[in-house]
């Protein structure tokens, strides 16, 4: 807008109304030529003047002018951004509702898959542009992939751990928008998996981090250029610091958990919850059939190790014997559990008795093997070991158990080390 000095068009058509009078008075001879001209003259002097006067109000009051034109071109700026707020406003209210009940819902979960699993549904629904969106866990100094959302059902995500940006937002602890990989000068696509697998060409990457603590990053992909804004990186960031406060507190309470069902050397399970699971493994076996395996173990000569090296020696060599039983047992069903002082016990799922006998006797041999340095002394020690076998040595596990225990005795009867499974 412009505020300039116009020449009135009043002041023209007022001349030209007063000429056109005049010269009709003196065809009617009502006036005088001389007349004529004379009003004609007074008529564009008056017009002059009123000009000069209107030019001189103007450069007067210019400046005042000037900043009144200002101050209209700042206000309609003004009025612009606020109706693009306000077009805007709407969509920033569903969001900030949307975050607030992911954020009631994930307060409520506490099992870490669950966490990652509505991760990955926020995530979706937020961000309906994205192709993927992909979770990295921070692992053993890896980023390691550990779950992922696709659109395209026949799409298999090859990556399995996070790649330069990943690793960049991990390091720096910040949101990362790349609006076109090929022409982002930051990270070289070429070695990015996502663009040679996937063609993904913009994308953004949130830590998931508490303070110093690094849990892993949240990617959200698509194959077209410029999808994500700042907007999108905030509540992504959102999403990713509320899913690292509850997992953090899904991990606490796995810990709290283990505190309650495990033994603090060994870290193998206690009593209580060996026999709450060896009970459900019974009926499990019980409906499909099949056969289970019961192996408790006692350390040679335990005391002895204790009282000729001490109590120190004798931790390693229970966590020792923790570690071998836990490498050749394994967790696939099975269960080991420190059954007090130095004895073990173990049940094997759909086992039969020879592979029973088979993995008691390599665990023997393991351990009979291995030993405890200490103080530049090598300690060796033993086990003996009874066998139980269900159906055929009972159905219930204080039958199970006994007579696992009876055999245990008749092993450490017959010389110790070594492995009684009969009789």
């Amino acid at each position: 807008m412009t505020l300039l000095p116009k020449r009135p068009l009043y002041s023209y058509i007022s001349i030209t109304v007063l000429i056109l009078f005049f010269l009709l008075l003196f065809f009617l001879e009502k006036i005088s030529l001389s007349l004529l001209l004379l009003f004609s003259f007074f008529s564009f002097v008056l017009c002059v003047f009123f000009r000069k006067v209107q030019s001189f109000i103007f450069h007067k009051f210019r400046s005042d002018f000037e900043e009144i034109e200002e101050e209209i071109n700042l206000l309609e700026e003004s009025i612009k951004e606020k109706k693009k707020k306000l077009e805007i406003l709407p969509v920033k209210h569903e969001r900030v509702i949307s975050l607030f009940n992911t954020s009631q819902k994930l307060i409520e979960l506490i099992e870490s898959e669950e966490i990652f699993d509505s991760l990955l549904r926020s995530c979706m629904d937020f961000f309906p542009q994205a192709d993927n969106i992909l979770i990295f866990l921070f692992q053993k100094e890896k980023l390691n992939l550990i779950r992922s959302a696709k659109k395209k059902k026949n799409l298999i995500i090859k990556e399995k751990e996070g790649d330069i940006v990943d690793k960049w937002v991990l390091k720096n602890s910040q949101c990362v928008v790349i609006e076109n990989l090929t022409r982002d000068f930051r990270f070289d696509y070429t070695k990015m998996v996502c663009f040679k697998e996937r063609k993904i060409l913009s994308l953004m990457s949130s830590p998931i981090s508490i303070g110093e603590k690094l849990l892993g990053t949240i990617r959200v992909e698509s194959r077209l250029p410029n999808q994500f804004s700042l907007e999108d990186s905030r509540i992504l960031r959102g999403i990713s610091d509320l899913g690292a406060v509850v997992l953090e507190r899904a991990d606490f309470f796995e810990r709290v958990k283990e505190l309650a069902i495990k033994d603090s050397l060994t870290s193998l399970f206690l009593k209580g919850y060996f026999f709450e699971k060896f009970k459900k493994e019974i009926k499990r076996a019980y409906l499909k059939k099949s056969n289970l395996g019961l192996i408790m173990l006692d350390i040679d000569d335990f005391k002895k190790i204790n009282d000729t090296y001490g109590h120190i020696v004798g931790d390693m060599v229970l966590k020792k014997i923790s570690k071998i039983l836990i490498e050749v047992v394994g967790d696939a069903g099975n269960t080991t559990c420190r059954f007090g002082g130095e004895e073990f016990i173990i049940f094997i799922v759909e086992c039969k008795r020879e592979a029973l006998i088979s993995l008691g006797e390599e665990i023997r041999k393991r351990i009979e093997v291995s030993i405890v340095s200490f103080r530049r002394k090598k300690v060796n020690f033993t086990v003996s070991l009874g066998l139980s076998f269900y159906p055929e040595d009972g159905r219930e596990i204080i039958e199970l158990v006994d007579k696992a225990d009876q055999r245990l005795y008749k092993a450490k009867k017959r010389g110790k080390n070594r492995l009684c499974f009969s009789g």
